[in-house]
């Protein structure tokens, strides 16, 4: 398997899965994943970071032991394939090649899908903290003209 398709569906995966355990744990009354808002070490501590819809961005630790091939196949391009998933058949052709293996690590940035319920809920205290902002800067704006008025 070349590392562009292991990654692909490691990622495709794990997107996958929490999205099928999100609806079963909900029905138990609980949430995978839920959308949330996190300070600065809060959020250092359990992911990457959370944007702004509530949406957690997890790093996706990858150690990889890969080998690049490099032949004389008809394309004549050098192979990087996830080592375990070498494809070792010809298919007919006569090839001759050589092989490096070596161990990568890497992390990629994954936001991963968020809890339905949740960031409806997330939404709504959104709203209501705008709205008690919004109340306040109007009765601040208000006290600031009376007292202007009463030559304060």
């Amino acid at each position: 398997m070349e590392l562009k398709e292991f990654i692909r569906e490691t990622l495709s995966q794990i997107v996958s899965g929490v999205e099928a355990a999100q609806l079963e744990v909900r029905e138990a009354g609980g949430f995978v994943n839920p959308a949330h808002r996190a300070g600065k070490q809060e959020a250092e501590k359990s992911h990457f970071g959370v944007l702004t819809s509530g949406q957690n961005i997890f790093l996706v630790h990858f150690d990889v032991t890969v080998s690049v091939v490099e032949g004389t196949e008809t394309d004549g391009r050098a192979r990087l394939n996830v080592a375990g998933f070498l494809n070792l058949g010809t298919g007919g052709q006569s090839t001759a090649s050589s092989t490096a293996t070596n161990r990568i690590s890497f992390k990629v940035p994954l936001a991963m899908p968020v809890d339905t319920v949740s960031a409806e809920e997330l939404k709504k205290q959104d709203e209501e903290t705008a709205e008690r902002r919004r109340r306040r800067a109007e009765a601040g704006s208000h006290g600031q003209r009376s007292r202007r008025w009463m030559g304060a």
